[in-house]
């Protein structure tokens, strides 16, 4: 911290970021055909965003760098009092916000090892699923949220402290969208240059809100219909040594 008390632009990036320390975990469930094979898997150790990007973030840098708003805003602002709701944009904006951060998008693996620890869990929080700690179709249905505060439910938080990694929205990661090593199955999606999507949504129901639940989407995906479909979000990363 500076002298004056307030943080460097250094340790500004680590705020609301937790610690994945590295080392193997259980990565995928042979359940479902584009998550297998289950096997272990080892990162090195990395920092992951506590929190989604809000879409007040987003607008900050869109206004500093004259980047593009998300489409479904009406005249490039963000629906009133979602200010802490998740930023839906597309993979390319993603990324663009989280260069510009210092910072950068997960890898599949990382994300997965954040939202599940070590111990090969279906949700982050253990093996029951509890309703109340994330936002998917069952409770959408009926209450008609399609989307919250990124902090709205701390109780859901995955073994290294991160919140909302399954439900309310997908969320964008660095890789390309292909099979994983020794997989046997075929998806339309592999090695079209697609981009990987985790944790499900609001739109999905409960068999989509798991820590190995992965699908993908086109890295330019048009925005405009997120205010009513949901669309992608995302948090970023960074490496260890990078502090």
């Amino acid at each position: 911290m500076s002298a004056g008390g307030d943080l460097t632009q250094t340790e500004s990036q680590y705020q609301n970021m937790v610690f994945v320390p590295a080392g193997s975990f259980i990565m995928g469930d042979d359940r479902f055909p584009r998550e297998a094979p289950r096997r272990e898997m080892s990162t090195s150790g990395f920092w992951m965003d506590k929190y989604l990007v809000t879409n007040q973030q987003y607008f900050e840098f869109a206004e500093q760098t004259g980047y593009e708003m998300p489409a479904h805003w009406i005249d490039g602002k963000f629906p009133v009092g979602h200010a802490n709701h998740p930023a839906e944009v597309s993979w390319v904006m993603a990324d663009a916000y989280a260069r510009h951060v210092g910072k950068r998008l997960p890898t599949e693996a990382e994300w997965e090892k954040a939202a599940r620890g070590t111990d090969g869990r279906l949700y982050p929080w253990g093996d029951d699923f509890l309703s109340d700690n994330c936002l998917t179709w069952e409770t959408s249905s009926v209450t008609g949220a399609h989307s919250e505060p990124v902090d709205a439910r701390p109780q859901g938080a995955s073994p290294y402290g991160c919140e909302q990694m399954v439900g309310l929205c997908e969320e964008w990661c660095a890789d390309e969208y292909d099979g994983y090593p020794d997989s046997t199955h075929y998806s339309v999606g592999y090695g079209k240059g697609m981009r990987v999507l985790r944790g499900g949504s609001w739109i999905f129901p409960v068999t989509h809100a798991r820590a190995s639940y992965r699908c993908f989407e086109e890295p330019f995906l048009d925005t405009i219909g997120f205010g009513q479909l949901g669309g992608p979000g995302f948090r970023c990363a960074l490496d260890e040594e990078s502090r």
